[in-house]
Parts: structure tokens; sequence; C-alpha cells
């Protein structure tokens, strides 16, 4: 049977007007479904308030800010779409996979659940945001795909063997980023500004990456190994 891979979303998510016209909207989280199918797994969306249903592996995806009560500060003016319900539900998930070794890949907002989850902290507004999150792809989501930047990853971790490359362009949508780093995590690529483009935990598969590979795909199909590599590592949990 597939590996059955949960993707935890709000809980009024189709009613929900389409964040920054749809960075972190419905669009990535249909991407992310098909990038799971194709690698072969089952995505199920799962809300807070449903019981959850049994999974094999976990996608954090894009969305808005988390609250900055959860990494104990309090938010400045530039934080927006803060969703506590949302929040509480996908740390909880986050931190159950990092205790349990499940397979989880967080994106963009998600790796900033996966890093608050294990300890960690966020900058809330960056001041080189038109590098991160430039004007034109705020204005047209069309744009959002294509690569913005360079990141630098580190020589042994997951993200370098599948992708191949110490540096790679990459697309970029966020305004915050990972400031302390939680304790089970360990910085695998930085942006060249220092800012954590990735994270990696201690289980067989469980990466953060500050960009949207499953966006990157389509035009780079190494980023589909980064679903594909989630799906094989949920297949061993479950076997």
């Amino acid at each position: 049977s597939q590996p059955i891979v949960a993707v935890p979303i709000p809980r009024d998510y189709f009613q929900r007007e389409p964040l920054w016209g749809n960075a972190g909207g419905y669009r990535s989280v249909n991407e992310i479904t098909r990038a799971v199918e194709e690698a072969g797994g089952r995505a199920v969306l799962v809300f807070p308030g449903q019981e959850l249903p049994e999974f094999d592996a976990v996608i954090l995806p894009g969305g808005g800010d988390i609250d900055p009560s959860f990494y104990g500060q309090s938010a400045q003016a530039d934080v927006v779409e803060t969703d506590r319900e949302l929040d509480q539900f996908q740390l909880e998930m986050a931190a159950g996979a990092l205790q349990n070794g499940t397979p989880v890949l967080g994106i963009c907002r998600g790796m900033q659940v996966l890093n608050v989850a294990a300890g960690g902290s966020l900058i809330q507004h960056l001041e080189a945001t038109e590098e991160h999150f430039p004007g034109e792809a705020r204005d047209n989501p069309d744009l959002r795909p294509n690569p913005v930047h360079d990141i630098d990853l580190v020589g042994d971790s997951i993200l370098s063997t599948l992708l191949q490359q110490s540096r790679i362009a990459v697309n970029s949508l966020h305004h915050q980023a990972a400031d302390r780093v939680g304790g089970n995590l360990r910085v695998t690529a930085v942006a060249h500004d220092g800012t954590v483009e990735a994270v990696e935990g201690p289980g067989s598969f469980q990466v953060g990456v500050q960009f949207h590979p499953e966006d990157l795909r389509h035009s780079d199909n190494r980023f589909q190994r980064l679903f594909e590599r989630l799906v094989e590592s949920a297949a061993g949990k479950k076997s």
C-alpha cells in the first residue's frame, strides 16, 4: 500500500483568500499533492480539530507567519497572517515527527515550524526582504517558481546528496527566517547573506527548506528527489 503523507493546513483553508495572491496558498498545496503522488505516495490534507488518520510522513507547507509567542517573542509590525490554531497543530505534528523519527519535509513556513518545534526562534522580518521575496514575485504569481538567488549546501547533507551540487539557484518567497536553530537540527544550506536556507533533523529524512521544491521541480527535476526520498523513507518506516 502507498505511504500516506499528512499535509496539515488551516481548518478554513478553502474559504480563505489566497495569501499574497497565492504565495503559500492553494496552488502550492496542489503542487505538493501532485509531487507526492508522482513520487508514489498519497497526500492527505489534515486540519486542526479533526481526528488524525494514520500517516507515515508529514509535509509542512508554506503559509503565513507563526505567532511569535510560540518562540517567546512579541509580534513586530511586519508579522502577517497569524493563525494560532494552525501554529499549535503544525508545531505538535512537527515535534512528534522529530521525536518519533517520522519522515518530515518542511517547506518555507514549514521549515520555520520545524525550527520552532525543535526549540528555535525566527527573524521576524528580514532586512533583505526584497532579495528573499522580490516585489515582482509578490505582484505576479507566475514569477514565483523562478530561481532568484543561490544557496550553498553543506557537503554531507541529505540535500547535497539529492541535488548533487554544492551551490544551486532557488526561488524565494519569504520575509522571515530561522534565527536560533533548534537543538536537534543542523543548518545544511545558507544564502550568501547568511540566511538559513535548509536544516536537517536526526531522522532518516527530516528536512526543512526555505525555498519551494514543489515549484522548482518543474524546471529542474532534481528537486522532485526531495519528495521521492520522503516517500521512500515513509515506506521504509511503514514496513
